[in-house]
């Protein structure tokens, strides 16, 4: 399979993924702030978290659908993953002084550990199609 087309089935997948879940937010507001009161975060992080979280979704999905922006749409994408993925490393690692809810989010039902296996496959998939989308801008030439 070319390049191009994998980077096309890995935007669509992961735009599919933030659309999903930055319209799950916005369409139950109070059920997520109630879910981001109960993680670790000072509410004041709180509070700029609950329009960051959707904003910046919507806007990757946007940037990886167009083109010219779509190698900045799957950085963000790598970068907002690893942020995930980093969060519920911490979690299950004992971290923080309590475990929070795992109650929120795409995979409502499911514990801290599924959530680290969902998001880590989503953190390679980002990744690859970074790099591969990097590839296609260079020509299909990466340096050494």
């Amino acid at each position: 399979m070319k390049k191009p087309l994998i980077v096309e089935i890995i935007c669509g997948g992961l735009s599919l993924l933030f659309a999903y879940t930055a319209f799950s937010k916005l369409a139950d507001f109070e059920d997520f702030k109630k879910q981001l009161k109960m993680q670790v975060f000072p509410q004041a992080i709180v509070e700029a978290l609950l329009y960051l979280i959707p904003g910046i979704e919507l806007s990757v999905v946007i940037l990886m659908m167009i083109k010219g922006s779509r190698l900045i749409g799957l950085g963000l994408s790598v970068l907002l993953m690893a942020l995930f993925t980093g969060y519920i490393a911490l979690v299950l690692s004992n971290y923080y002084d309590h475990i929070p809810c795992s109650c929120g989010g795409v995979l409502k039902n499911l514990g801290w550990q599924t959530h680290l296996w969902f998001n880590t496959f989503f953190l390679i998939l980002s990744m690859v199609g970074l790099m591969f989308q990097y590839q296609i801008l260079r020509g299909g030439k990466m340096k050494k």
